[in-house]
């Protein structure tokens, strides 16, 4: 029980480290709070060295950086000498080994990662030494090696026993610099790196690799999960990614131009020619002719180098950015602008003059530090900053390269727009385009990290918009959107500014609010209420209804997740007590706006029913089938809510795109009636009730018996109605002509069947 009672305790604590801890806050790490231990050799440049401060830097870092953006998981680096952090993993204290390479004995202890970089080892020996071709002629020699490296293995496996071991990379080069020791083995970026660093490149020379080795990354054999975060985490980052770091440590050479072999050839050449006319000048005048022909050539010469000069000129000419040339202590002391009114101010006034001495003190800083760093590094530096142009803020980048041991190079862009643009795709990528209102990315986010903050009082609210779908198929998304716009806006006025509101799907929304009274939260809920019953009294077609539910909760422990799910449960179950009525409701106010429109007016609907009826009763139709008949000739043309007006009130003829458009009312009022428990039984119907008996109807086209029976009664007593009444484009006919026009159409439009019998039922009236 006690050692029980010690695993919960110590699961506490590490829980109440990682929910306080400012790292994870600030880079929003997962749900779990993992941490990962990771220890590697802190002196194996540019994979993982320490600058002048003693901070670790280099390729790994970087990737380990972008491995904890990626994932959300926190990762503590520790560096140290190769062979004890190797050590250090084998005693358990970390959970990763990197800058680790592969051997069989290691396998058996440890599970590796994917390779992520490819290191050639050569042999290093003395420039005096002749002689060393291979691991073979090593024999004799003593060799040294890093303490712990994977090469003292390959070494001892070829027979090279006499071994100098060094605790870095560094103190091995240390030991060579000092003549300590002649010959070492050891990966080619370190060695190359301080080589160079100790100024002792050029004393030494190296062979073919004794073999190529590579970098991986190792858990403690078994652990399978950790080795597939590391996988995964470090797949999700690009190609691109991964070639900026390895850019960034690597870099890209400029050669100066007096460096290049071209530039020493063309020098050469000069020289030569010089000598020669000088020669022929002296020896021989019959020599004239070649002189004549070598300064034709001088001439060519002269003339591409002042056609490169106008290149160049041309190029500068056409690359709008701003160049300036500064000393080492920040002087400008050249410049070049294609508009002289992009420049902060007059050449006059800032040439010969330092930067310190122009532009405001932080920016002069900054600057200043960039130029020294430029001329030490021989690297680029890139800064941006913000500074007002004949009053306008804008934005600007600038790079700065050396050139030369006492001046830099500084390309200025203005970057305005692209600062703007960024600005405007993060507001997009958070908000929700139609209503303005926060959207589910940043709503999942915030919630996240809403669940490691300290909260005196929290209060979820979750809203749905009732029946949005009905009025999307009925009145159409753009009416829809409509009543989304207005919901938002009643929420919002609700509830006070710094609450988070966000609409988190179709028809949802969902409100945060932290840190208010009870009686605070439900005077919002008042106000809401209040403008959701304001909106009802105006005019619309559908009464707005929105069903919402919420969960207020004080104290320290509060569990947004579970805050979440009982809002939406509550809300739930009031939308599922108002869903029969709110759907009943639209219907019944559908009904009555065609009302309001005069295309189905009571005693339309009166005669129908009655001629429906008469017909069905004529036929046999058994009466429960009845009660569908008098409610198909009520609602048949429910679906021309959908419809336009100015075609529904049209006196002339539809036009073939209006014609088309009417034709959806039958749609319409199918997905209305299929909305609707008490229309259910008609939704079939009322779809095909403008099929021919020729299958020249719509919208199937059916033939014959095909269409349902109550589907052709409907057609026949429909025409009847509509030829003995009047309609906007033409005047009522008599009850002859009408009943005329059916025995014409019997068999092409009508059931002839039908028609017949309603024919004869029409002569009793």
């Amino acid at each position: 029980m006690r050692k029980k009672n010690c695993v919960y305790c110590f699961i506490f604590l590490i829980s109440i480290l990682i929910l306080t801890s400012p790292v994870l806050a600030s880079h929003g790490v997962a749900d779990d709070k993992k941490v990962i231990r990771v220890v590697m050799d802190d002196n194996y440049p540019p994979y993982a060295f320490r600058d002048d401060s003693g901070k670790l830097q280099g390729i790994t870092i970087d990737q380990w950086q972008l491995f904890e953006q990626k994932t959300g998981i926190v990762v503590n680096i520790t560096g140290m000498s190769w062979n004890n952090a190797y050590q250090s993993m084998l005693e358990g204290k970390f959970d990763v080994v990197d800058t680790i390479s592969y051997n069989e004995g290691r396998d058996k202890i440890l599970d590796y990662s994917e390779p992520y970089a490819t290191i050639d080892v050569p042999i290093f020996f003395h420039k005096n030494i002749s002689g060393i071709t291979d691991v073979n002629s090593l024999k004799g020699f003593a060799v040294g090696a890093k303490r712990g490296d994977n090469a003292i293995n390959e070494l001892m496996k070829k027979g090279i026993t006499n071994i100098k071991a060094y605790e870095s990379a560094e103190a091995v080069i240390r030991a060579a610099r000092n003549q300590e020791i002649v010959i070492f083995v050891m990966g080619k970026p370190p060695s190359l790196y301080h080589m160079y660093k100790m100024g002792i490149h050029n004393e030494f020379n190296y062979v073919s690799s004794l073999y190529t080795s590579q970098f991986f990354r190792a858990v403690k054999q078994g652990d399978k999960s950790l080795l597939n975060t590391l996988n995964k985490g470090f797949s999700s980052i690009s190609k691109a990614e991964y070639k900026k770091i390895q850019d960034k440590w690597y870099g890209k050479t400029t050669q100066p131009i007096y460096e290049t072999e071209l530039f020493r050839s063309a020098i050469i050449t000069l020289v030569i020619i010089l000598a020669v006319i000088l020669f022929l000048l002296a020896w021989n005048r019959t020599l004239h002719l070649r002189v004549r022909q070598k300064t034709k050539a001088l001439s060519r010469t002269i003339d591409e180098l002042q056609t490169s000069e106008a290149r160049a000129k041309a190029i500068l000419e056409a690359i709008p950015d701003l160049f300036f040339m500064f000393d080492k202590s920040g002087r400008i002391m050249d410049y070049h602008a294609v508009q002289e009114s992009e420049l902060y101010m007059p050449p006059e006034q800032f040439l010969g003059k330092s930067v310190a001495d122009i532009f405001p003190a932080e920016l002069s800083q900054v600057m200043l530090a960039a130029i020294g760093k430029a001329i030490e590094s021989k690297k680029i530096q890139t800064i941006e900053y913000n500074l007002s142009i004949h009053h306008n803020p804008s934005d600007f980048e600038a790079r700065l390269a050396s050139c030369g041991s006492d001046r830099v190079v500084g390309i200025v862009r203005d970057i305005t727009e692209r600062k703007k643009s960024e600005e405007r795709l993060v507001d997009i990528s958070i908000h929700d385009s139609l209503t303005g209102l926060f959207n589910r990315y940043y709503f999942e986010n915030e919630v996240a990290r809403l669940k490691g903050e300290v909260m005196h009082s929290l209060c979820i609210m979750m809203f749905d918009l009732d029946g949005l779908k009905l009025i999307n198929d009925t009145l159409g998304h753009s009416v829809g959107d409509q009543y989304l716009v207005a919901a938002s806006k009643i929420i919002v006025d609700a509830f006070p500014k710094d609450s988070m509101i966000s609409r988190i799907g179709g028809d949802e929304f969902c409100v945060i609010v932290s840190d208010r009274t009870n009686k605070e939260i439900q005077t919002c809920i008042s106000r809401f209420n209040e403008g959701l019953n304001n909106i009802n009294k105006e005019s619309h077609i559908i009464q707005m209804s929105i069903s919402y539910g919420y969960v207020f909760a004080e104290g320290e422990s509060l569990d947004i997740h579970e805050m979440l799910k009982e809002a939406d449960n509550r809300m739930y179950r009031v939308k599922l007590h108002r869903r029969r009525s709110m759907k009943s409701e639209v219907v019944q106010a559908m009904k009555k706006m065609l009302e309001e429109r005069d295309f189905i007016t009571e005693g339309h609907a009166t005669r129908m029913e009655e001629l429906a009826v008469g017909l069905s009763r004529v036929i046999g139709i058994q009466e429960k089938d009845i009660d569908d008949m008098r409610l198909l000739a009520q609602f048949h043309d429910i679906g021309k809510v959908g419809i336009p007006d100015y075609i529904l009130t049209k006196p002339a003829a539809l036009t073939k795109e209006e014609f088309e458009m009417m034709k959806r009312h039958t749609e319409i009022g199918h997905r209305i009636a299929e909305s609707s428990v008490d229309l259910l039984p008609i939704a079939d119907y009322i779809l095909k009730h403008h099929e021919h008996w020729d299958g020249s109807g719509y919208p199937f086209g059916l033939r014959g018996n095909e269409i349902p029976v109550e589907c052709r009664i409907l057609t026949i007593v429909d025409a009847y109605d509509a030829m003995t009444n009047d309609r906007p484009y033409r005047k009522a006919l008599s009850k002859e002509a009408a009943l005329e026009e059916l025995k014409r159409c019997a068999g092409t439009q009508f059931d002839p069947i039908l028609t017949g019998e309603f024919l004869k039922m029409m002569k009793k009236f």
